[in-house]
């Protein structure tokens, strides 16, 4: 080949070096470093409930085989780094709610029958009443009816003691049911109690009434001894 046909190579492009090599590969690391980091950081700001994990991939290279460019105008062929791949796993956690309700049961016992009055007028000169408060009975005098009718006081006791007696404290009252009633009947000297229980049983008190006074219950005469409540029999 003759000299005149020879062409001398034409120069690519050189190579840079020295700063601006130096300021270029600079930036180059800066733009990974964003491109790298910003996926995590929206992550781990946005979805605080969720767990992330961020994997690298290579993208195209821009040279081909020989070290040139693969598109007219693609500049230099520097090693393109791994672009950030962020894959997200994201838990639900769901909550229950329980309620429960408790039903109770209240059963009540009755401890008595009610109230109620009872009386009877022997003669002209006194009158008897049985009363009963809370399923207590009790036993009382109202004396001087036919000189004063509208007399109020209520007496009791051999003395005439202003009050009521207590006829629950006589021995023999029925403790295993309430009473539920009582009343009163008096004839002569003698005065009778009656009451009834809740439970149906039917018990009498003998208590004096000699036309001055009304003793519960009748006290001891010879051979009888003092009274006391008794079952009737036969029961109702």
């Amino acid at each position: 080949m003759s000299p005149e046909r020879m062409r001398a190579p034409r120069p690519g492009p050189a190579a840079p070096s020295g700063p601006g090599r130096v300021r270029r590969l600079a930036a180059i690391a800066t733009a990974v470093t964003v491109a790298v980091a910003t996926p995590a950081v929206a992550v781990a700001a946005g979805m605080t409930s969720r767990t992330g994990a961020t994997t690298y991939t290579a993208g195209p290279h821009p040279c081909d085989e020989h070290g040139k460019p693969r598109h007219r105008g693609g500049g230099d062929c520097e090693t393109k780094h791994p672009q950030p791949t962020v894959t997200v796993t994201q838990t639900a956690t769901a909550t229950a709610t329980v309620t429960a309700t408790a039903t109770a049961t209240v059963t009540a016992t009755a401890t008595a029958c009610g109230t109620g009055v009872d009386s009877t007028q022997p003669n002209g000169m006194e009158q008897f009443l049985a009363a009963l408060v809370g399923g207590t009975p009790f036993a009382g005098r109202r004396p001087n009816i036919n000189a004063t009718p509208d007399n109020p006081n209520i007496v009791s006791g051999p003395a005439n003691t202003p009050g009521w007696i207590d006829l629950s404290t006589i021995a023999g009252y029925p403790t295993n049911s309430p009473v539920c009633d009582v009343s009163v009947d008096a004839n002569g000297s003698d005065a009778f109690y009656k009451i009834i229980t809740q439970g149906g049983s039917v018990y009498t008190l003998h208590c004096a009434a000699n036309g001055t006074a009304l003793v519960c219950p009748a006290p001891a005469q010879g051979t009888v001894p003092q009274s006391r409540w008794t079952a009737v029999t036969p029961q109702p």
